[in-house]
């Protein structure tokens, strides 16, 4: 879905997920994506059919976004501990710097789902759902080592996946995005929250 993306139709995600994030998806149409954007409403139907499409597109980003930047930490990083600081520290950067994006895709998931009746929109969510679940399992690799070696407190896989990424992804709720805040004044926020994460592992002096 956004493998090819050009810089025009980037600069209508950007758009989107502002509009998205900050009055809702129900409320915002097309012509408020275009008045944000500065532009004609022929711009974004050249590129995304409709307001489900763009919808996706701006969901699909917020997940790509994290599992390329996710990815290469579990391959390169053989150590449980070291790539969970990492990744946990990576992950709430990603939320703070594209806090839009994921601001979206903290809303109900599984009522966007159920509303969708096209099969290509059932595709497309399909696509998300898949690339989410394959992020997770990032996740679930590096716990099972670190789990199997003693630094992480044995816990059930599932449980603990989904509320550690719950708790990494909270800024998107909470964190609002300040003109005069630095990357070094969010670089302390995601120190802050992965040590907490490292601590909910059973982690000490994280």
């Amino acid at each position: 879905m956004l493998a090819e993306m050009n810089k025009s139709q980037l600069e209508i995600l950007e758009a989107a997920a502002d509009c998205f994030a900050n009055y809702g998806a129900d409320a915002v149409s097309i012509d408020d994506i275009a008045r944000h954007l500065h532009a004609t409403k022929g711009r974004i139907y050249h590129h995304f059919r409709s307001k489900s499409e763009l919808l996706c597109a701006v969901r699909m980003r917020s997940v790509s976004l994290m599992f390329d930047q996710i990815a290469p930490i579990v391959d390169s990083i053989d150590d449980p501990l070291e790539a969970m600081k990492k990744m946990a520290f990576t992950h709430v950067q990603l939320i703070l710097g594209h806090h839009s994006f994921h601001r979206v895709v903290s809303e109900d998931f599984r009522v966007f789902f159920n509303r969708s009746t096209t099969p290509d929109e059932r595709r497309q969510i399909q696509e998300i759902i898949d690339k989410r679940t394959a992020y997770e399992n990032l996740f679930r690799e590096v716990l099972r080592k670190g789990m199997k070696s003693g630094v992480f407190a044995e816990r059930p896989i599932s449980l603990t996946v989904h509320s550690l990424i719950t708790l990494l992804n909270s800024p998107s709720i909470w964190y609002s995005p300040r003109p005069n805040q630095t990357q070094d004044d969010r670089d302390v926020i995601a120190r802050d929250l992965a040590q907490m994460a490292l601590g909910a592992l059973g982690v000490k002096d994280a």
